[in-house]
């Protein structure tokens, strides 16, 4: 019996963050006078996708090293935190009223690369989100970068927290890194195909849950 509900944040509650984050890194280079291909920079991206931004920069700048500290002020100052990012986000229609009817019957909780200043300072706020999360673990809450995604670190702390056994929670992701986390922490993972990932591509990780967006996860609770 599921008792917890476990929501990535980005492309799956709010949708645009894979457009917005890779924006920012890609006018963050510019900046820096750094070239790289849009194939390269999503490769390099993905190898740490849900990891705080400046491992996602490390890995990007591996040829300059000197560069990153550089980059994460460019990055959280004036790409993040400006308009490039939250710009590029909207809302599924009917979230909001999803998020109060699943929150009568179930715990809710999110685990995300995102920032916890980002969503409860702006994203919330603008998309005016329901109050319904009972833990919030955000990759940037002083975890060790080796426990974030896809470590089952996070969700470990909210099932700990929650007293829930992992047997009675999911995870609802829209990435590979979301579908190891969960697997890892023994949460089933359920995929939904607003991200990173094609419905072949989802089929391809013998993921039992794939649904087109999160509004449609009622079917299969």
């Amino acid at each position: 019996m599921i008792k917890l509900i476990i929501f990535d944040w980005d492309d799956v509650i709010v949708l645009g963050s894979k457009t917005g984050y890779y924006k920012c890194y890609r006018e963050t280079l510019k900046k820096l006078g750094i070239t790289m291909s849009e194939k390269e920079m999503d490769v390099r991206i993905k190898r740490k996708w849900g990891q705080p931004f400046k491992e996602e920069l490390k890995e990007l700048l591996e040829e300059h090293p000197s560069l990153v500290d550089e980059a994460v002020r460019i990055f959280r100052d004036e790409k993040f935190n400006g308009a490039t990012f939250i710009d590029e986000l909207f809302k599924i229609k009917g979230v909001n009223e999803l998020l109060l009817r699943l929150s009568k019957k179930y715990k809710l909780a999110v685990a995300t690369g995102n920032q916890r200043e980002m969503l409860f300072g702006k994203i919330m706020p603008k998309f005016s989100i329901p109050d319904v999360f009972c833990q919030i673990v955000t990759a940037h809450d002083n975890i060790p970068p080796e426990k974030t995604k896809p470590h089952p670190y996070m969700l470990q702390l909210i099932l700990n927290e929650q007293k829930i056994k992992n047997s009675e929670a999911i995870y609802v992701g829209d990435a590979k890194n979301d579908v190891v986390m969960a697997r890892k922490a023994g949460v089933e993972p359920v995929l939904v195909l607003t991200g990173h990932l094609s419905k072949t591509e989802a089929e391809s990780l013998g993921v039992k849950y794939i649904l087109p967006d999160v509004t449609k996860i009622e079917s299969i609770l």
